[in-house]
């Protein structure tokens, strides 16, 4: 059984997937399989993968495409889970990249010694990530202590046991939090995380979590009830819901260079500093 398998689920992402397998294939480490599950793409995306094959074989790492008709990322998701054989998968998405060529012998060691000298073995490693957005890249800010409050850290940093993933399936009828709802329930139910502390991945930040903000906080308030965490009161919730109908409505509306400046402020204020 390979340590790790590196599951990238895509949909039409012919513009960005070569970019993700690249950084993949660059690996100094070959102890784990690449996974690609395609929902059922009709823009070139498969045949862009299959022209890698050839090079992963060459490197020695396993390599498999799989295209599965799905509902929506979470289901893709759940779909590469179901063919991936590694003790612990990374979940990396297209448009995303590890973060350099020695990020998978990085954690592999960490995650090894972790794994010897911890009696309590961690279900849950995750890292640092590297986001950009609006052409910037800054450090985001992970914080398990926040994990009943918000997303605490990015969930392409995680490399989870692949047990809790087939204990907690990603909740295919949430759009955006399905990988929020995965890491309280694991935290809920009283599994040992572990902090890598080392730089995992660069995401970028154009996908619905970032963009769909009221969605986002309407899905995670859901969530979080249905784990019995009641953050809001009915006033305090309507209140902060009318906030987001504000800023989704300039999200949607407002000229890119007036959202930048905005999201810089956001991202100043808590604490996100540039990446150098």
């Amino acid at each position: 059984m390979a340590l790790f398998s590196i599951i990238t689920t895509c949909f039409n992402a012919s513009g960005c997937i070569a970019k993700t397998i690249r950084s993949v294939l660059s690996q100094d480490y070959r102890d784990f399989e690449y996974i690609i599950m395609d929902g059922g793409s009709e823009d070139g995306t498969l045949e862009i993968a299959g022209k890698f094959t050839d090079d992963f074989a060459k490197a020695g790492i396993s390599y498999s495409i799989f295209c599965e008709k799905d509902h929506g990322i979470y289901e893709g998701m759940n779909h590469g889970i179901r063919h991936a054989k590694g003790r612990f998968i990374n979940l990396l998405n297209a448009d995303d990249c590890l973060y350099d060529a020695n990020t998978l012998s990085k954690v592999a060691s960490v995650v090894s010694k972790a794994l010897a000298e911890q009696e309590n073995a961690p279900g849950i490693f995750y890292g640092d990530a590297v986001a950009i957005e609006f052409g910037q890249s800054y450090h985001y800010v992970k914080d398990l202590s926040l994990i009943e409050r918000r997303m605490p850290f990015s969930h392409q940093s995680v490399f989870a046991a692949r047990e809790l993933l087939d204990r907690f399936p990603f909740r295919e009828e949430f759009r955006i939090g399905a990988d929020y709802d995965f890491l309280l329930s694991a935290y809920r139910a009283d599994c040992t995380f572990f902090d890598l502390n080392l730089p995992v991945c660069i995401v970028t930040l154009d996908g619905l979590s970032s963009l769909d903000l009221l969605h986002t906080f309407t899905e995670t308030v859901e969530i979080q009830k249905d784990h019995g965490i009641v953050l809001y009161s009915d006033k305090a919730y309507a209140r902060k819901r009318r906030m987001y109908v504000i800023k989704q409505f300039v999200m949607d509306h407002f000229p890119k260079w007036c959202i930048h400046a905005i999201r810089k402020v956001q991202r100043i204020s808590r604490g996100q500093n540039e990446h150098c």
